[in-house]
């Protein structure tokens, strides 16, 4: 998981003051809430639990300024690893999610599985040198650290922050949650991108699992559809795929003539289609 170095937090519904909103909303923040901090405690229990990983997760946090994410992202992305059992995974940001899914792979192994590999991107190359100076000796073989600095890139009409180098591999599973999200270019905060150039290249199928960034989710759901971009309201993480190359779809331009009024003030909205439709 990205988040380290004073990294302030993405803009979360359950971040956000309940006071500039109506009461029914008000109400579901509060349920949402409640369903957030019972899936931590959940997740919490389960990874102390599995003592192993728990100190493999605590001693290299031990050894990095990383400041830790939600037990539950760190949980459903151990699960996921050992119920699908990919062989190449992307991750785009280097943390302690790196060390999760390492020994997903390795126990995966030890069950009879192909050994699988953690291509684990990042932007920074001084923390990319300390991750690689407090990896566990016995997950070496299952992690490669690669440092490529982010560029800003394009998907139609959106732009968007993406790795300027990835190694060209077969992905079968991505966990995006980076890089930062501002453009090098003038520092607008766009959206992740690498997910659907991945997608765009593979004919297998890709899973993903993408952090708690609405811009990028947004997008996702345009890309794939709703289907195959599930927001998840528990964990706060979208859940994509099965997708392949066939899955991205082609978006166009609606016309805005829906939103046209005679009287009082026109709102333009983006709206997107299908090129079919």
């Amino acid at each position: 998981m990205t988040a380290r170095r004073g990294d302030a937090p993405g803009a979360l519904l359950t971040q956000v003051s309940a006071r500039r909103f109506g009461p029914l909303t008000r109400l579901r923040k509060y349920i949402v809430d409640r369903l957030v901090a019972r899936s931590n405690r959940r997740a919490e229990q389960v990874l102390r639990a599995d003592t192993e990983l728990w100190s493999l997760m605590t001693a290299y946090s031990d050894g990095t300024a990383v400041t830790g994410a939600a037990y539950s992202d760190y949980l459903t992305l151990y699960e996921q690893v050992r119920t699908h059992r990919p062989v190449e995974i992307l991750e785009c940001g280097t943390g302690i999610s790196t060390i999760v899914l390492a020994q997903a792979l390795r126990r995966n192994e030890a069950e009879g599985a192909p050994r699988g590999r953690v291509t684990s991107m990042e932007d920074h190359a001084d923390w990319r040198d300390t991750a690689q100076a407090n990896l566990p000796a016995d997950l070496l073989p299952y992690i490669e650290l690669v440092h490529s600095p982010k560029v800003d890139g394009y998907y139609k009409l959106f732009r968007g922050v993406q790795y300027e180098q990835i190694p060209d591999r077969p992905y079968d599973f991505v966990f995006s949650d980076g890089p930062d999200r501002r453009s090098p270019v003038n520092g607008d905060k766009l959206f992740n991108l690498d997910l659907i150039n991945v997608v765009r290249r593979s004919d297998r199928p890709v899973r993903a699992v993408v952090d708690n960034h609405y811009l990028t989710f947004y997008i996702l759901q345009k890309v794939f559809g709703v289907p195959l971009a599930r927001y998840s309201v528990r964990h706060k993480l979208m859940f994509v795929g099965p997708v392949t190359r066939h899955d991205v779809r082609r978006l166009k331009k609606e016309n805005f003539v829906p939103d046209l009024r005679i009287f009082g003030p026109t709102e333009l909205k983006l709206r997107l289609a299908l090129d079919s439709e």
